[in-house]
């Protein structure tokens, strides 16, 4: 009977983590296009670190973006590419689920170095672009989303930035107070219970 509460306990951890992991990427999603965070930069030096933050912030968006326009463009007519890059997206999803499930791997964390995973994953699939003849669908990707992705960065403002009277309700009655009252804000404005 102790077996049967322990699977019981790890399994119910284990649905709270994936609850609260589907929460975080709903807002993370939520805040990634939300009209209140877009401004003008008041310089050009503030608009290049804006782009440098928010281009190491949102990579993983970026490039789903990236990624969505590349099979748009390729789905009329070059099939074959397309399931191609899809084939190689899913070895480089496996990837990222292997450090997922084994984040303390030594083989997966420095041997096998994430860099490296992602520069092979991309040669292999401009080679296989460059074989069927699907360069110019690339281009044609690249040349819309990068656009759209260098606006993004530059107009993107931070969330974690604290007016003036959060920043004295922060000295006052303590960060991590101001934290949870925030989120739990951010929580009602997206409509989560």
């Amino acid at each position: 009977m102790a077996t049967y509460g322990a699977v019981l306990r790890r399994s119910a951890a284990v649905v709270e983590r994936a609850r609260a992991h589907a929460r975080s990427t709903r807002k993370a999603l939520a805040r990634f296009a939300r009209p209140q965070s877009f401004a003008a930069p008041p310089d050009a030096e503030a608009a290049a670190v804006r782009a440098v933050r928010n281009l190491a912030t949102f990579r993983l968006y970026y490039t789903l973006l990236l990624w969505v326009l590349l099979l748009a463009s390729l789905f009329p007519r070059r099939r074959a590419a397309m399931l191609f890059l899809m084939a190689a997206s899913k070895v480089a999803l496996f990837y990222g689920a292997l450090l997922k499930a084994f984040p303390t791997s030594a083989l997966l964390r420095r041997v096998i170095d994430r860099r490296l995973v992602v520069a092979l994953a991309l040669a292999v699939i401009l080679i296989e672009l460059a074989l069927t003849r699907s360069l110019p669908q690339l281009l044609l990707a690249v040349g819309i989303g990068l656009p759209i992705i260098l606006l993004h960065a530059v107009f993107r403002v931070r969330d974690d930035l604290l007016e003036d009277g959060d920043e004295k309700a922060a000295t006052v009655g303590g960060a991590g107070e101001l934290a949870s009252v925030l989120e739990k804000k951010e929580d009602l404005e997206l409509g989560s219970q």
